[in-house]
């Protein structure tokens, strides 16, 4: 770097300089009294007679102070140093009130360039501080950077950096250079590595801390009084141009778009080099993750800006010699005087100007020893300002990276030796970044093999030509280019966030680690806390040295590079080009002829000028085009390479690997999990509602993308945490991890998970566009249907089979849906059965029907999957009486309505058409005609919504109202803005009701195509239960947003249903009217009416996986699907269809959840556990009196007891939510036989004084024939009447 007077000169000089890079002498005399200069020539003048002069002297005595300090570091030479940058400040300060007083209204118009030597002169940066400040300013400065440069660690790993001088032997002190900088770059001691890193950040940054706090508020202070917003503005102001409308945000957005054009190439060499460290060190568990941060102490650099050193083990091709040239250079006994001389003659032989003999003299080119001395290694260039001293400070090791840095701090020189007859504010770079560039562009030719070979650094038998060899070559220099980029962006995008306020002294140090992830893809090897300070670990931050330079610097130096090889006759690839080549004739010359001409600008004209001049016209802007062609073949490489070991380039913004905790790996998961959740679940509700093929691809491939995503990330867990890690961890870990195991579908191989997502898309669409046409004659053909007579499921097909009482209407829209679904999706469905099933073999199940069982397994409770089918068989056990008592006072009740050629006989199954429910799941529609006591209010209180004018917002406003007085979480305001609650014209929509979370925390959604009938209300209430579940538990673990087990999901609005739906709160919203609460005949209607939704639900909730289950794992064959489908809804639900069925149909898919892939089990869970619930939150609102004129309404506690179990999610066994809620762990159909037993009783009554039987017989079609086997069993049926 240069030198350019750090902590302490030419603040003058800074438009946006560091005090350490002014140029304007400080300490002699004020200007002497003279008569106002109002033209031009008057400052030009003063500038050339009075100001220069004196300034070139007080500068020269201001940077020899900091030199004797830098190259000498005792207190005395400290406080030199302070006292001579304070009189520079003061001498800033007169300068620049004198020009403003009397240069302020010059017209400047005929000469540009002393208008620009006046706007520098005026900003004086830290100079504008108040004396007290100022020198509080230099002490805070001087102290960091003695902090750095006299930090040393202890070799021995176990003792602290602060206790080097009291505990570790001086043999074992290590100071930065060479010490721990050689250990960094050559060992593979992965624990001596990672303890060295540690010391260092221990030893330096922590101590600063506090300093460089105070620090950045006095920087601030001062440039706010040259009017810069702050520090960070006043920085990059080397780089605007307001004369060109260059400005501040200008320069952001253009470095922000060189880094995103540069950050494909970088990625790729991040995913080969972490590759390559995992197989280097196989047991450092950071490493593990295939798509993770590299841990910063493998590296080989104590910051990872540059990864040079890994060479050995990382090289393209292992075989062939890597260009390090390190150890023939040991062999050729270089030394460090050596090295500048070759680079001076390098120089030289391009036309450009000697070391002038100061140089040699004064420079600083090794280490003095530290016994005489303490001295700042950092490598630094030094402008005396006198024209005539210029000097180098390196502590040189002879290695190939330090002859590379000989040739960098050369180029400061250099540009020194050029531009130092300009005005001294014209003394700099035309921009921090070109300073930066000039010996580097140099260095690229330096670095060739051709050259180096020619330096006799490579063997006679190195084949510059070998295309293998140049690969090694090309690597290396991107190790060294391309690996710093991310590091040289985000030195200063930090501290320019905390220059303006929005990173805080309490977040120093984790925002840094932010950044670190963010740009570079590193992680913290050990623990990091806000005692530390890790920025300060490097030079520049308590040195106060811009760092967007060096950014700026490697994407400028491939356009020099570039326009002197072009200049220089050059025509092969941009990485070959050594513009010394004697076969370029006077080529060589001829480049560095532009070169000089573009660095005799020095800053007196924009830099845009500058690269105008040295790219001779082609461009005026800052271009990573000659960088990216220059690094192509590497790029190719390493992409093509990347492929073949199946690499995924990018990483986990992870900061912390110190033992690759799983915590922070998950916390990383939940952030990426959030955003591919979030995208896969808005394609399906974009889709879903609103049905278009282009709809359906997105939604494909959303889903694509998170199964791949699932998958990846399950492998990436399982290869990071091995066997013995799992059981190391906790228990709430270890259910994540076992959560995060099982793929689901994706499990499956691409290929077969996108046919199955295709095959569930087309069932589903087939299912949702489904329509029937009002003519009979027609049927299905939509082309020939008048519009109007074009019937859906919902509305029309539902309020049909609700209100209608003619069965040949109901036998043909049932007959018709049929043929219009599940017939039409009968070969998808086969195909779907073996993608499913071979999905869940490979996810380590036997069959689907066992991973739709999974979430009810709870080995923590020896709870398997045998117990829960056995449960269930109990549970229905339990319950069946009761349905069967329900079922044959319907049966009766029907035959009353339709008589016997409807019902032809009263001891078989039911009609399924009759039933008023598409799928005879619900028969609340029977209600009117079924009633037991006529006469009482009625209980349907749809007809009272609609003449109430109920509409779909207020349905849902009532619920939400619900929900909100038992204290629980109100609806938010995305839920109102993007639901879609009712259906919508114009397009086609899956109407089934459903919500929907949407996995980043404040979307969720509910979608029906609600209508104003007491059966919506419910819905609606059931909907918006998955809602408030989703609000309690959106702050889990993304594993353990779900509920309990499926069950606990559907039951938490059917819960509270069952308060809204008792009489005594429908007349508390005004839809029930005269009912006589001490009425019992009116209580029967009212648990008959609950009854007709809940009982005779039962066994389809139970048959509708039952029968599945059976698909799955074969004992049902596909040549029998729909033969089977009727045998068991004959034996569960009681129920037979009313015209005859084949093998040619499937009337299981005439229901949603068969076409969607969604297990039903949960329903029947529901129905069961939600009385429990019921029970138990009765209990807390403290309710008196049977369980069925139990209303919550408005009690808190009862709120509270829910929203406690619900905020577990599914992070705890569902054993535990169900006694957390219940105070039992079991489920208990015992709460809903109590509610329902008054009801039971009456039935059995009535249904004895009717003579009828509960039960059924096997027929499975009802179409007026009888089979023998069903006359058999009238026959039985009849003898054991007589026998009873």
């Amino acid at each position: 770097m240069i030198f350019r007077i750090l902590l302490g000169s030419f603040l003058v000089f800074a438009l946006s300089l560091v005090h350490a890079e002014r140029a304007l002498p400080q300490g002699i005399r004020s200007p002497a009294k003279r008569e106002v200069r109002a033209t031009a020539q008057d400052f030009f003048d003063y500038i050339h007679k009075d100001y220069q002069p004196r300034a070139e002297k007080l500068t020269a005595e201001d940077v020899e102070a900091s030199w004797k300090f830098n190259t000498n570091i005792t207190a005395h030479n400290e406080q030199e140093m302070i006292a001579s940058s304070e009189k520079v400040a003061k001498f800033d300060k007169e300068i620049a009130t004198y020009i403003r007083a009397n240069f302020k209204d010059v017209d400047f118009s005929a000469n540009a360039t002393l208008k620009r030597v006046r706007d520098k002169l005026v900003l004086l940066g830290d100079a504008n501080l108040p004396d007290a400040e100022f020198s509080e300013l230099q002490t805070v400065e001087a102290r960091m950077k003695n902090i750095y440069s006299t930090a040393k660690v202890c070799k021995t790993i176990g003792v602290h950096a602060d206790d080097v001088e009291d505990k570790c032997p001086k043999e074992h002190q290590l100071e930065l250079e060479p010490g721990i900088t050689q250990l960094i770059q050559n060992s593979r001691d992965e624990p001596l590595l990672k303890h060295l890193w540690k010391s260092w950040r221990d030893a330096t940054g922590r101590h600063m801390k506090h300093d460089y706090a105070r620090y950045v508020v006095l920087k601030n202070k001062g440039a706010q009084m040259d009017g810069y917003a702050d520090n960070g503005a006043a920085w990059r102001s080397t780089y605007v141009e307001p004369d060109l409308e260059y400005l501040d945000q200008n320069f952001i957005d253009e470095a922000e778009g060189i880094w995103q054009q540069l950050k494909p190439l970088y990625e790729q060499l991040h995913a080969y080099v972490r590759h390559s460290l995992q197989t280097q060190y196989p047991t450092v568990r950071g490493l593990r993750n295939p798509k993770g941060p590299i841990p910063a102490h493998l590296l080989g650099n104590m910051w990872a800006q540059q990864w040079s050193n890994l060479q050995d083990f990382s090289r393209p091709h292992p075989d062939k010699p890597s260009l390090d040239v390190t150890p023939a250079m040991v062999e050729k006994n270089y030394t460090a005087n050596g090295m500048f001389h070759m680079s001076d003659d390098f120089f030289a032989s391009l036309g450009l100007i000697r070391m002038p003999g100061k140089f040699w003299d004064h420079s600083m080119l090794s280490k003095p020893d530290p016994k005489e001395r303490l001295v700042v290694c950092h490598a630094s260039a030094w402008d005396f300002y006198n024209r005539e001293d210029f000097r180098i400070k390196q502590c040189t090791d002879i290695r190939m990276k330090d002859f590379i840095t000989v040739h960098h701090e050369m180029g400061h020189v250099e540009y020194y030796l050029q531009y130092k007859d300009l005005e001294i504010p014209f003394r700099r770079g035309a921009n921090d970044g070109f300073h930066e560039a000039v010996g580097d562009t140099l260095a690229l030719s330096v670095q060739t093999p051709s050259h180096l070979k020619s330096l006799g650094l490579l063997a006679d038998s190195f084949n510059i030509n070998d295309s293998d060899l140049e690969e090694n070559s090309l690597y290396s220099m991107a190790l060294e280019k391309i690996a710093f980029l991310p590091f040289g962006y985000l030195m200063d995008k930090y501290r320019y966030d905390i220059f303006n306020g929005k990173i805080k002294p309490e977040n120093y140090n984790s925002k840094w680690w932010e950044y670190l992830a963010e740009y570079q893809g590193i992680c913290a090897p050990v623990p990091r806390s806000e005692d530390d300070f890790d920025a300060g670990a490097k030079f520049h931050v308590p040195s106060s040295v811009p760092y967007m330079r060096y950014f700026v610097s490697f994407i400028i130096q491939f356009q020099f590079h570039e326009a002197m090889c072009k200049e220089a006759g050059y025509t092969g690839p941009l990485h070959r080009c050594d513009i010394s080549d004697p076969s370029l004739g006077e080529g060589g010359k001829r480049a560095g002829a532009l070169l000089a001409k573009t660095l005799k600008m020095g800053s007196s004209q924009p830099w845009q000028n500058a690269i105008e001049t040295i790219t001779k016209g082609k461009t005026r802007k800052m271009d990573a085009g000659p960088l990216l062609e220059f690094f192509k073949p590497m790029q190719e490489w390493l992409t093509k390479k990347n492929q073949e070991l199946k690499l995924i380039p990018g990483w986990h913004k992870i900061t912390d690997c110190s033992a690759e905790n799983f915590t922070s790996w998950l916390t990383q998961y939940n952030t990426e999990a959030s955003a591919v959740m979030f995208a896969d679940v808005t394609a399906s509700w974009n889709y879903q509602t609103n049905i278009t093929d282009a709809n359906e691809a997105a939604m494909l491939a959303a889903s694509a993308n998170s199964a791949a995503f699932t998958q990846a990330k399950s492998h990436e867990m399982e290869a990071i945490f091995n066997a013995t890690d799992v059981l190391q961890l906790n228990k709430t870990e270890r259910r994540v991890f076992e959560k995060l195991s099982k793929l689901g579908d994706a499990a499956l191989e691409a290929g077969d998970f996108n046919s199955l997502k295709t095959l569930i898309a087309n069932m589903e669409k087939t299912y949702s566009t489904a329509k029937v046409c009002k003519d009979r004659g027609i049927r299905l053909d939509m082309a020939k249907c008048p519009e109007k007579h074009q019937l859906e499921l919902e509305p029309h097909i539902k309020d049909i089979l609700d209100k209608s009482r003619d069965p040949e209407e109901m036998k043909y829209l049932w007959h018709a849906w049929r043929d219009a679904t599940g017939k039409k999706m009968r070969k998808d469905y086969i195909s779907y059965i073996g993608l499913k099933n071979k999905a869940a073999v490979a996810d380590g199940y036997k069959d689907t029907a066992e991973v739709w069982r999974a979430p009810y397994v709870e080995p923590s409770y020896n709870y398997t999957d045998a117990n829960f089918l056995e449960e269930v068989d109990k549970l229905w056990v339990q319950m069946k009486p009761l349905y069967q008592d329900l079922h044959a006072y319907i049966r009766v009740k029907l035959r009353d309505l339709y008589g016997d050629k409807v019902i032809t006989n009263l001891n078989g199954p039911i009609p399924a058409h009759l039933l008023s429910n598409m799928w005879a799941q619900s028969w609340l529609g029977l209600l009117g005609d079924t009633q037991p006591f006529r006469g009482k209010p009625q209980l349907d209180v749809s007809t009272e919504m609609v003449a109430q004018k109920w509409d779909a917002d207020k349905m849902f406003k009532t619920s939400e109202k619900f929900f909100t007085d038992l204290g629980l979480i109100a609806m938010p305001q995305e839920f109102w803005s993007k639901s879609m609650l009712t259906k919508p014209e114009g397009r086609e929509v899956v109407c089934h009701a459903s919500a929907w979370d949407f996995y980043n925390g404040k979307d969720f959604t509910i979608k029906q195509c609600t209508s104003p009938n007491m059966q919506d209300l419910f819905t609606v209430h059931h909907e918006m239960g998955h809602v408030e579940y989703f609000l309690q538990y959106k702050d889990q673990w993304i594993p353990f947003r779900d509920g309990a087990n499926d069950g606990f999901h559907e039951a938490v609005g059917d819960t509270l249903a069952l308060s809204v739906s008792t009489p005594g709160h429908l007349e508390k919203l005004g839809l029930l009217k005269n009912y006589n609460s001490n009425d019992k005949d009116a209580e029967i209607n009212f648990m008959f009416s609950t009854a007709l939704e809940k009982i005779a639900f039962l066994p389809f909730g139970l048959v509708m996986d039952m029968y599945r289950y059976d698909v799955f794992n074969g004992k049902i064959k596909t040549t029998e699907l729909n033969a089977q489908w009727w045998k068991y809804v004959n034996k569960y639900q009681g129920i037979c269809s009313p015209v005859g069925r084949s093998e040619d149909d499937f009337d299981p898919g005439a229901k949603y959840h068969t076409a969607a892939d969604v297990p039903y089990m949960r329903y029947f869970v529901s129905f069961v556990i939600q009385f429990q619930f019921h029970e138990a939150l009765c209990n807390a609102a403290g309710h008196k009196g049977e369980l069925h004129t139990c209303d919550i309404d408005s009690s808190k506690a009862a709120g509270k007891l829910m929203a406690d179990a619900l905020s577990l999610g599914s992070s705890e066994p569902w054993q535990v939510a169900m006694k957390k809620l219940t105070g039992q762990e079991k489920m208990d159909a015992g709460p809903l036989m109590k509610f329902f037993k008054p009801l039971q009783d009456w039935l059995r009554k009535e249904n004895d004084r009717r003579k009828q039987k509960a039960g059924w017989s096997d027929d499975v079609t009802c179409t007026g024939s009888r089979t023998i086997a069903s006359v058999l069993a009238l026959v039985a049926l009849f003898v054991l009447s007589l026998l009873r």
